[in-house]
């Protein structure tokens, strides 16, 4: 038994463009008949002495009278001569109950065109000249030779008995004609009224070879070498089924973008977010829109922003949150729930917040608070410009997205503390958290009005003084004070990443993927980089290599099982609930 997992590449390209690209065609002779169809009714129903059986071989009888179908067919005109008697023979492979509803077809052999079709399949999937349409999951090259692989696979397993395992979910990417998004489909070939004629002495297939073929499924020589094609035929049709996965490509491809750290802080990957969230909802006209909440300020990222920097507070629109006093944005962040407005120009008592939205063309609204452990973080809104068009029957899809858009703003909020950590520990003495929100306001505003394209070193803070602000106490340094909080920092690191360590562990345990034992490897580097001596700027590094890498995991990792259940709720309970962060060892020393 041989086997092509799930490990080819995951592109794009256009199904007839790229077979036609190939300048070796497909090898393989094919005959189109209905021989292995009508084999079927014979052998299934040829001694049954039902009404079904008694159906079937009039059925067979009316063939019999119509030689042309009983041949190899070069001319699909024949079966539109016998319409009729081909919808009956037809009727064993799709039932008339679902025959307006299914993405159905039957091809010639592997030439991806059809001569009878569901109507469904007729309008979204068949091309002018018949053949499939649409874009698949693959390079261009690897088209032709996925096609030549599912041939040879069956020359294998008919002829020589060999069977090949085929996991590669084959993703068919169509626009759909009356709203131009796109729509897939995952497809299905049923090989069953394939037969393999060989032509002349079989080739032998030797220990040696099926060794061989273990190690090179796809090398196209080796399959021509030791099978050649013009030793097989393709005799009969292959069924064509195309099963709608629109909603589930679409989450999963949100859910891998959106564990990139730019991936709303980017004008073209926010554009990417906008347009598959529209595929998502099946609403060309979608806006989509993000806000985070910081302390007294709204930082609000949508489609009129512009994201130049990667960073959330310098490509957001900066508000206070008294601009949002009783608007839909308040209401749904204080009712924790998503807010549904039909019609925002029928909404009464609106504020200017509110009236913003209908300048931008929005009369449609739907505003959801995004929740990071129980606390409120920001909000997400779907607008479009047609009242009513979202609705209460899109909440089900909202909910699936809201922890994605969740896990992202906070990632990138945490990315943003971590970066003005770093600059005030870089630019500034050591400060009292009683005034750091001073130093912290100071810094934002340097990164607010920095000039374009520079870096954090190039941010200025302005002067910071304290009018008439008098300490009544001053401060004495102690000797060994500071290695003292070193090895604080450094023990409550290595502690958080102990942790870290116990759930990639525990998640690699239970599935032993690649990614997995890559992450644990990060992590013991992280840990030997700070076993002996901690240096400055390693707690800053360490910080924003768990919150991105390992923490933006947990809610995945946490279907893996009880297991690593519990050891995702030992690292969240060890963390300071106002920092994020493991902090026992400084606290003892404060």
């Amino acid at each position: 038994m041989l086997s092509l997992t799930q490990s080819l590449p995951a592109r794009s390209a256009d199904l007839q463009a790229a077979l036609h690209a190939d300048p070796n065609g497909f090898p393989f002779k094919t005959e189109l008949s209905l021989a292995p169809l009508l084999a079927f009714w014979g052998k299934k129903f040829g001694d049954d002495t039902s009404a079904k059986g008694t159906f079937v071989r009039m059925v067979r009888e009316q063939v019999k009278q119509v030689p042309e179908l009983m041949v190899p067919i070069t001319d699909l005109g024949v079966i539109e001569r016998h319409r009729q008697l081909v919808d009956l023979l037809m009727a064993g492979i799709f039932a008339p109950a679902f025959f307006e509803q299914e993405f159905s077809a039957v091809l010639v052999p592997f030439q991806l065109k059809s001569f009878y079709a569901t109507p469904p399949f007729d309008q979204l999937l068949r091309g002018e000249d018949g053949t499939l349409r649409g874009r698949v999951n693959l390079d261009p090259p690897m088209v032709s030779a996925m096609r030549l692989f599912f041939a040879y696979a069956l020359v294998l397993e008919r002829v020589y008995g060999v069977d090949l395992i085929v996991d590669y979910p084959l993703i068919l990417t169509v626009p759909d004609p009356e709203t131009g998004l796109d729509r897939h489909f995952k497809m299905e070939f049923d090989w069953r009224f394939v037969e393999v004629k060989p032509v002349g002495t079989i080739p032998t297939l030797t220990d040696e070879v099926r060794r061989r073929l273990r190690r090179d499924l796809l090398d196209p020589e080796l399959l021509r070498e030791v099978l050649p094609p013009e030793r097989f035929v393709f005799h009969g049709f292959t069924v064509f089924r195309a099963i709608e996965v629109t909603d589930q490509e679409v989450l999963s491809s949100l859910e891998r973008d959106l564990i990139d750290k730019e991936s709303i802080v980017s004008s073209t990957r926010f554009g990417a977010l906008q347009a598959k969230l529209r595929t998502l909802f099946r609403r060309p006209e979608l806006r989509f829109g993000l806000a985070a909440l910081d302390g007294d300020q709204v930082l609000v990222l949508n489609y009129g922003a512009e994201c130049e920097h990667a960073c959330i507070f310098a490509d957001s629109r900066h508000h206070t949150v008294d601009e949002f006093r009783g608007s839909v944005y308040e209401r749904a962040v204080v009712q924790e729930s998503p807010l549904i407005v039909e019609d925002l120009a029928e909404m009464p008592d609106r504020t200017p917040a509110d009236d913003d939205l209908l300048q931008f063309g929005l009369r449609n609204i739907i505003v959801a608070p995004l929740l990071y452990q129980g606390r409120v973080i920001g909000t997400l809104e779907l607008g479009s410009p047609r009242p009513g068009d979202l609705d209460a029957t899109h909440l089900p899809k909202l909910h699936q997205i809201l922890p994605l858009f969740s896990m992202a703003v906070q990632r990138s909020m945490e990315e943003l503390n971590a970066r003005i950590q770093a600059f005030i520990k870089e630019k500034c003495t050591a400060i009292h958290p009683v005034v750091e929100w001073r130093f912290r306001k100071a810094v934002l505003k340097g990164i607010e009005h920095r000039a374009e394209d520079a870096d954090d070193a190039g941010v200025e803070i302005e002067p910071i003084v304290f009018e008439r602000i008098y300490p009544l106490y001053a401060l004495s340094d102690i000797r060994g004070s500071s290695t003292q909080r070193s090895l604080a920092i450094q023990a409550d690191l290595l502690t958080q990443l102990g942790l870290a360590r116990d759930v990639v562990r525990a998640a690699h345990d239970a599935k032993r993927l690649p990614g997995l034992h890559e992450l644990l490897y990060r992590v013991d580097k992280q840990v030997g980089k700070i076993q002996n001596h901690l240096h400055s700027g390693d707690e800053v590094s360490i910080i924003a290599f768990l919150r991105s890498d390992v923490e933006a995991l947990f809610d995945h990792l946490q279907t893996f099982g009880p297991p690593v259940r519990e050891r995702i709720e030992a690292y969240r309970a060890a963390l300071a609930p106002k920092i994020g962060t493991v902090y026992d060892r400084r606290r003892l020393f404060e």
